[in-house]
């Protein structure tokens, strides 16, 4: 495509230059700077189209090295990277201990380990769009609601 703006440029200059009264006077002035404008707009586009292609090829590179780092990271199918010096069933109790939210204005599910539900002073926000998914005080209407639960089941 960039050789054919730089190639329409030249046909337009040649049909400038080719014919002596589109060259003469006030229009003769505004076809040369139109065209030296364009010649400049053409040489623009090439650069940013150069700088495009680099910025491609680097993210192409942070690409590989991120999925090198996955697959180092990640490399058990249970998302547990094996040699790390911890016991399978460790990893799974702390997966265990993981509380699932889902976000009331994204409805994105924000996970955080359940000690937080037990802290004075917690508030998660969704890491998405950072609305506030959990806080302290709506854990004690929960306590609430399993105290009443405990007292129906008693009687």
């Amino acid at each position: 495509m960039l050789e054919t703006i730089r190639e329409k440029i030249a046909y337009l200059r040649g049909i400038i230059d080719g014919d002596p009264s589109m060259a003469e006077g006030r229009n003769g002035f505004l076809f040369a700077k139109t065209l030296q404008i364009l010649e400049e707009l053409a040489h623009e586009v090439d650069d940013l189209a150069q700088a495009q292609d680099e910025l491609d090829e680097y993210l192409e590179e942070v690409d590989f090295d991120l999925a090198y780092l996955e697959d180092e990271v990640f490399s058990d199918e249970d998302g547990h990277e094996s040699d790390c010096g911890c016991e399978d069933d460790d990893w799974e109790d702390f997966e265990d201990s993981l509380v699932e939210v889902e976000c009331p204005e994204c409805e994105d599910v924000v996970t955080f380990d359940e000690e937080f539900l037990f802290d004075e002073g917690v508030q998660v926000r969704c890491p998405r769009c950072d609305a506030v998914v959990f806080e302290t005080t709506d854990f004690e209407d929960l306590e609430d609601l399993f105290e009443e639960d405990t007292i129906v089941d008693k009687d």
